[in-house]
């Protein structure tokens, strides 16, 4: 599929201070992929719950990259309820997320699904639908 990437959003670093602080998520100098290296620090229940009352659209951005990550390593009954309430959220703030979600669909690397994360069939799921 030959779908142009859109343009990659990045978070502020007032937005990266307030969410280590409110989500009490753990920091050091030399973190390179910082979401992906907390991911397992992240309580998905605890931040889907917090997400809808964040007011400013870089924490949520930046949140729903943690949150990404850390669904993206989860199975069974656990994945299947966090990434339906996790797509809503995607679906209702689509222009924040937009190329959060294009990166998981991995559409810019001609991947096919199964060779993908575990989110990426989300992922093309809630793109496909928004670009229609």
């Amino acid at each position: 599929m030959n779908t142009p990437e859109p343009h990659r959003g990045f978070y502020t670093r007032k937005a990266f201070l307030s969410i280590i602080e409110k989500f009490k998520w753990p920091y050091e100098s030399g973190m390179q992929d910082w979401p992906l290296e907390v991911s397992k620090h992240i309580d998905l229940g605890f931040c889907l719950q917090e997400y809808p009352k964040l007011l400013d659209d870089d924490e949520k951005f930046l949140l729903m990259e943690g949150i990404l990550y850390a669904l993206d390593q989860l199975q069974g009954e656990d994945f299947e309820l966090y990434s339906y309430k996790t797509a809503a959220f995607l679906h209702a703030d689509f222009d924040i997320h937009k190329s959060t979600i294009f990166y998981w669909t991995l559409y810019d690397d001609e991947v096919e699904t199964e060779d993908g994360f575990a989110i990426t069939p989300l992922m093309r799921e809630i793109w496909d639908a928004k670009k229609k």
